[in-house]
């Protein structure tokens, strides 16, 4: 079997391509071996396998075998759904097409003459220069906003099917010309290039609504689960009230000793401690809190006044705390000295604006981007990640605004919330 040098070229091509898009992406086990395994098969089939008929048709169905081989070997590798693995390797193809005619284009009219390696020839130089920078381009955008988003976590049928559409454009656009006898065509060049392009942007807009739509279906159920717990608490605490005050009461019938009954009282004084703020959905919230936190040696203190939330809905009192004092919790959990394992929420008013301040030691590095932390977990289920976004989309529909800063060893969480007065007047 003969080298194919122009085949293997192609593939590394691709490959660097489709790594613009899969860098970011979760890589399985002993990834290194996996992936430069799935290298070393996809430059291997380019290099060695034979494609012994002849024709368009042929040469069509060769490349669209080879980018085959690759998305099977990055699928080795990166751990994704087959559609996600598939849009984000067409990308990759996509890109090398873009950069393929601009070379081409570049050649045409010779912008590369004055740059030509002899030992390497006019095509080959133009490629080395051209692409790098293409990629480089391409990276820095589309490849940052895939990795920072996450666009292709989530698969969708439309991504599979538009995926198929453009690599059948990729590879049968030049497969036409080629037909045509107008391969050298620069007209043709930049249509290539621009439909390409459009391919690119449609499949990031379908993306981002996609990641919308699964973003808003996670925020509603989050909500519903949030109402569930809300009530469970109430009647829990209610509930935990009444028996408290009930064995009170019983412990004054039953002929103990005096020390007995002090030591009973004093271990079950912690259920009667109902906080009280001035709103119910608030002291529902830390009078929870402050129940469980005691067993675990966490400190929850509140200053403020519970009222000065009146004119917001129940639920979103209790979502906007419970969210930030679970963040809190997590972290605090961490710090081993117990006179830092302490949570301090601060409200306070000043006219028709609210400040919430939610502070908190934490252990370990944290990296806070455009005034919200940035978590470094890979978490596949659940809500991780949701609260903050919870939280951030109620202080808007209060007209406020949510920011995190850390000073040190202390994480603090600020909401800003307006009351609208003209309501509620």
């Amino acid at each position: 079997m003969n080298f194919n040098i122009a085949r293997t070229a192609f593939m590394v091509e691709v490959l660097l391509a489709e790594l613009i898009f899969l860098y970011g992406a979760e890589r399985r086990r002993l990834f290194p071996l996996r992936y430069l395994g799935g290298i070393a098969v996809c430059i291997l089939a380019a290099a060695y396998i034979p494609f012994p008929f002849r024709g368009d048709l042929w040469i069509f169905t060769m490349f669209t075998s080879l980018f085959a081989i690759t998305v099977v070997c990055m699928g080795f590798a990166f751990k994704m759904k087959v559609s996600a693995l598939i849009s984000a390797c067409v990308a990759g193809y996509a890109v090398e097409h873009i950069a393929f005619h601009v070379a081409k284009i570049m050649m045409h009219y010779g912008f590369m003459n004055g740059v030509v390696l002899r030992p390497l020839g006019g095509r080959v130089t133009t490629e080395l220069v051209i692409f790098p920078v293409i990629y480089l381009i391409f990276f820095l955008t589309l490849g940052r906003y895939a990795a920072r988003r996450q666009s292709y976590k989530q698969a969708d049928i439309w991504f599979t099917f538009l995926s198929i559409a453009t690599i059948m454009l990729c590879i049968g656009m030049t497969r036409v010309v080629n037909m045509l006898r107008e391969a050298n065509a620069v007209s043709v060049s930049l249509y290539a290039i621009i439909a390409c392009l459009m391919a690119l942007i449609v499949q990031f807009v379908l993306s981002r609504a996609v990641a919308l739509r699964h973003e808003n279906e996670t925020m509603s159920l989050l909500w519903q689960e949030e109402r569930k717990q809300f009530e469970l608490s109430k009647k829990t605490i209610d509930t935990i009230n009444i028996k408290y005050h009930d064995l009170k009461h019983k412990l004054r019938d039953m002929n103990l000793p005096p020390e007995e009954i002090k030591a009973i009282k004093d271990a079950v004084r912690v259920y009667g401690s109902r906080v009280k703020t001035g709103n119910e959905a608030l002291d529902v919230l830390l009078t929870e809190n402050v129940l469980r936190l005691g067993e675990e040696g966490i400190t929850l203190t509140y200053t403020g006044n519970g009222a000065d939330f009146g004119f917001m809905n129940d639920m979103d009192v209790y979502s906007l705390f419970g969210n930030a004092i679970e963040n809190a919790i997590e972290a605090v959990r961490q710090v081993e000295d117990p006179e830092k394992r302490i949570i301090d929420i601060v409200t306070e008013r000043k006219g028709g604006l609210i400040n919430v301040t939610v502070s908190n030691f934490f252990k370990g590095d944290l990296i806070v981007e455009d005034g919200v932390p940035v978590t470094t977990k890979k978490v596949e289920e659940g809500f991780h990640g949701f609260g903050i976004k919870s939280m951030q989309l109620i202080a808007e529909k209060y007209g406020g605004s949510l920011s995190c800063s850390v000073s040190g060893e202390v994480f603090t969480l600020s909401v800003y919330l307006v009351q609208d007065t003209e309501k509620t007047q």
